[in-house]
């Protein structure tokens, strides 16, 4: 196990540096990196209390390390294993496998395609029903206006008529001792013209 003092020597940092990384107190990236890149090459110091915490990606760097490691020594076992013609089995049983799975993604495609246009067909009947609905509300709207105002100018040319028959019987058709002599009138109305 090397001491504090060889691990600074090793990193080429002070023994102080050394003792922050160990601590994990911080420390600049380069510092720190030097530091346990020396640890991976002597060894952890003899440090109380519990093992040391590396920086994630150290460890992630070291765990990819012995990843590709263990590919390649299993890579080299298994070409040492295989007799020569196995690579061409593997070959055309993936390539017989991968066929029909091509063949499933481009059916795929084409049914995705086609659900798209679709889709678009969909929404251009969409708005043009919604277009219709709204051209309809506006006519029926106008019809109801129109409807009213027509009633309006009807009640006002009845009310127009009373008043001037209510008006010609108290102007000279009564003598105000009640035996007046009523005249009558006839009223035919008539729709406006429009």
């Amino acid at each position: 196990m090397p001491t504090v003092l060889e691990l600074a020597r090793r990193a080429d940092v002070s023994t102080e540096n050394v003792l922050r990384v160990l601590n994990g107190e911080p420390v600049s990236a380069g510092v720190s990196e030097s530091v346990w890149r020396a640890i991976d090459e002597l060894g952890e110091p003899p440090w109380p209390g519990q093992a040391l915490d590396r920086p994630l990606e150290a460890t992630i760097d070291e765990a990819r390390r012995d990843l590709m490691k263990t590919v390649s020594r299993t890579a080299a076992e298994l070409e040492a294993r295989l007799p020569e013609g196995v690579g061409s089995i593997v070959y055309e049983a993936v390539r017989v496998e991968v066929r029909p799975v091509t063949q499933h993604m481009a059916q795929m495609q084409s049914l995705v395609d086609r659900l798209c246009e679709t889709l678009e067909r969909v929404g251009a009947s969409v708005d043009s029903e919604r277009q219709e609905r709204l051209d309809d509300l506006a006519l029926l709207t106008e019809l109801i206006v129109t409807g009213w105002r027509t009633m309006e100018r009807r009640v006002a040319h009845v009310e127009r008529l009373l008043e001037r028959q209510s008006n010609g019987y108290r102007n000279g058709n009564g003598n105000g001792n009640g035996n007046a002599e009523r005249v009558v009138r006839h009223i035919t109305v008539s729709p406006p013209k429009q």
